[in-house]
């Protein structure tokens, strides 16, 4: 099939969907990707087997349009400019089946499919109503009136159960997730798959790594984007203890907030800390330094908060910890502690506990050989279980039922026809 991809943010980077791309074309599938582009990405290009066109706002979005969009978008959840680019998208590449990235399009998505008689995926890679919901709590205040004013997290929550029903197909990250989907949308089972953001070990074996200089020091590493519900105060928090009992602990915190104002809270907690010195922010790295930041540490964590986003969800970094072997330290919330307690890869703590956190640490600093067993649980997990390699047959079987589906479509539509 021709699948066109549809992405509102800017291409390269995102691994979940170099990952689905590279599934997809391997099978036989082509697959063309729209997305957002900045100053300088050209209109359209390749992207190892992508095809990818780009929408520049510069050019599409003049100050009447852009505040007619806004208000349309904010009154319709349905966006006019990106509806017109998709249906362009798809008659310049017959595309054949639409693919959407994350809610906020899918109602536009739903729309053109119906235009031109194709089938949908809605491919969520959260709970989207309860994600913005913990993601305002890190705006500054103006930003975070005017969302909760124009989109409130019940609009959200109608808009999601309505584009689930309407979806020919829904994809999820984990199964937490699928159960919300079903029981909270009424979405029919048949119709929701799980493609989990596993790790592609290939990719992450052959990765170049570079000495980051920390070999002596104990790291403490927490690697991507980060919000309120990240739950990294815990990690903080929990430094001086652990100080007090390795020395040579480094709590490294690589990428960065989504909102400056959280970012400066967040640093301005570790400046005040005992352990300061002991606290290091990176900023922003480049995806493929990754690896190395991964190699360099001797634990990883993820220590969410208990919301409802955070029950339904579970980030690429889990794995890619694991994969290199290191002990995980996560908080009991939805899939996390699930996933770290069946495959014996870490510790499990309350969300909000330093003293969990301090003691999980210090364990895993003193009792070598445990650590060392454990990270070997990790990397077998993966190995075995958690790896994209699976998570690729689950996407490649959800366009197996689409082609299947289509091919029983087109007698009926040819005897009607006659």
């Amino acid at each position: 099939m021709r699948i066109g991809m549809a992405l509102r943010g800017f291409f390269p980077h995102d691994i979940r969907i170099e990952k689905e791309a590279r599934t997809l074309t391997a099978a036989g599938h082509e697959v063309f990707l729209l997305c957002l582009g900045k100053p300088g990405q050209p209109e359209r290009e390749r992207f190892e087997d992508i095809e990818v066109t780009r929408i520049h706002r510069r050019e599409v979005y003049n100050v009447v349009q852009r505040t007619l969009k806004t208000f349309r978008y904010v009154t319709t959840l349905h966006d006019t400019i990106w509806a017109r680019e998709m249906r362009a998208f798809v008659e310049a590449n017959d595309i054949e089946a639409l693919h959407i990235h994350d809610l906020p399009l899918v109602k536009t998505g739903l729309s053109v499919a119906d235009e031109y008689d194709l089938p949908l995926v809605a491919d969520l890679h959260e709970n989207y109503p309860e994600a913005a919901n913990q993601w305002r709590k890190g705006m500054a205040l103006p930003r975070m009136l005017v969302q909760k004013t124009f989109t409130p997290r019940p609009r959200l929550k109608r808009l999601e159960k309505n584009c689930v029903q309407q979806a020919d197909h829904v994809i999820t990250v984990v199964e937490e997730a699928r159960e919300h989907y079903l029981r909270d949308c009424g979405a029919d089972p048949t119709t929701v798959s799980v493609v989990s953001n596993t790790v592609e070990l290939s990719r992450f074996d052959d990765a170049e790594l570079e000495d980051l200089g920390y070999d002596d020091e104990f790291v403490i590493s927490y690697v991507g984007s980060f919000g309120p519900h990240r739950g990294l105060e815990t990690a903080i928090g929990a430094m001086p203890a652990v100080v007090e009992k390795v020395p040579n602990a480094r709590l490294l915190i690589v990428g960065s907030a989504g909102e400056d104002t959280y970012q400066e809270r967040l640093e301005r907690l570790a400046a005040e800390s005992d352990a300061a010195d002991h606290i290091t922010f990176t900023g922003w790295v480049d995806f493929a330094k990754v690896p190395s930041y991964v190699a360099a540490s001797d634990v990883c964590f993820v220590l969410h908060t208990e919301n409802p986003h955070t029950s339904t969800t579970v980030p690429h970094k889990l794995f890619q910890y694991m994969s290199f072997e290191k002990p995980v330290i996560v908080t009991d919330v939805g899939p996390l502690g699930r996933i770290v307690r069946e495959t014996d890869s870490g510790h499990v703590i309350d969300d909000g506990d330093f003293d969990a956190m301090a003691d999980a640490v210090v364990s895993l600093a003193t009792d070598e050989e445990r650590t060392r067993e454990i990270g070997r649980n990790a990397r077998k997990a993966v190995a075995e279980r958690y790896n994209w390699a699976n998570e690729g047959r689950s996407l490649l079987g959800v366009y197996e039922s689409l082609e299947a589906k289509s091919k029983q479509a087109r007698p009926e539509l040819e005897a009607n026809a006659d």
